[in-house]
């Protein structure tokens, strides 16, 4: 028999023992919205890897928005694994609906980030793993996680950086589901008496650009968990006015420093 064939042979026995797990009746992860869950057939698939694409600094935060109340949705330990610090907000989190309580973040460095990801997905916990890394996983690194979550029932969840202006190719997918969310304007909110509108909710992007087994889809996203200004901006910051400074001169860097640091 040629090592081919045995290869093949070991792969179909693996299959074969992963349909027999006690999680093979794959669980979704709600999204909370109607329309993404409807077109995912419940949500996210837990015992998969999911990837998120970022495609500015300054979007990162539509992605947590996507991201976070998904997360919330699991019933075991969320690891934050990351090769650089992580700047993870505790009230943000808490308002997002993430217990402290199960989050875990891990710091490691850029080569063995992938690694310490693995031995998390192949844990028994039932968690849900973000790995946020500047470097783009092989396909080989990304089939090595695969085999992981198939085996334990673990999520993963890529948040990382990839420009537009990427060439095709050069990235490679072989998770459930591949994402690239954007900020969106929202929609105003006239009130009578205000000349200008306030703005409403928050309003997200969502593409989904791979789905295994399904079609890529775009939707525009109402975050309700973003509340819309109730008030003017300038009551809102009323108590926070900055100090008072003589008429006719700004303020040198230094005096501007110390009066801040007073307040």
């Amino acid at each position: 028999m040629t090592t081919d064939a045995v290869a093949r042979l070991r792969e179909q026995v693996r299959r074969l023992e992963r349909r027999s797990l006690s999680h093979s009746h794959t669980d979704t992860l709600p999204t909370r919205h109607s329309a993404v869950d409807e077109h995912l057939g419940g949500g996210l698939k837990t015992g998969s890897l999911h990837d998120f694409l970022i495609s500015d600094p300054l979007e990162i935060g539509a992605s947590l928005a996507m991201l976070l109340p998904i997360l919330k949705e699991g019933r075991g330990p969320v690891f934050w694994i990351s090769d650089t610090p992580a700047e993870l907000n505790a009230w943000g989190l808490h308002q997002s609906g993430v217990s402290l309580d199960h989050l875990v973040w891990l710091e490691t460095d850029p080569t063995s980030l992938l690694a310490v990801a693995e031995d998390v997905l192949r844990g028994p916990e039932r968690a849900l793993a973000v790995i946020t890394g500047s470097q783009v996983p092989t396909l080989k690194e990304i089939r090595r996680l695969n085999l992981a979550v198939e085996a334990s029932g673990n999520t993963g969840f890529f948040l990382r950086f990839a420009p537009l202006a990427r060439a095709r190719g050069k990235d490679p997918c072989a998770c459930a589901t591949r994402w690239r969310i954007l900020s969106h304007p929202s929609s105003p909110r006239f009130f009578s008496g205000l000349a200008m509108p306030l703005p409403g909710s928050r309003r997200l992007s969502a593409a989904l650009l791979r789905v295994r087994g399904g079609r890529p889809a775009h939707w525009i996203l109402d975050c309700t968990d973003h509340a819309p200004l109730s008030r003017s901006l300038d009551a809102l910051l009323a108590h926070r006015a900055p100090p008072a400074f003589p008429p006719g001169r700004l303020p040198d860097l230094q005096a501007a420093r110390c009066a801040r640091a007073g307040t």
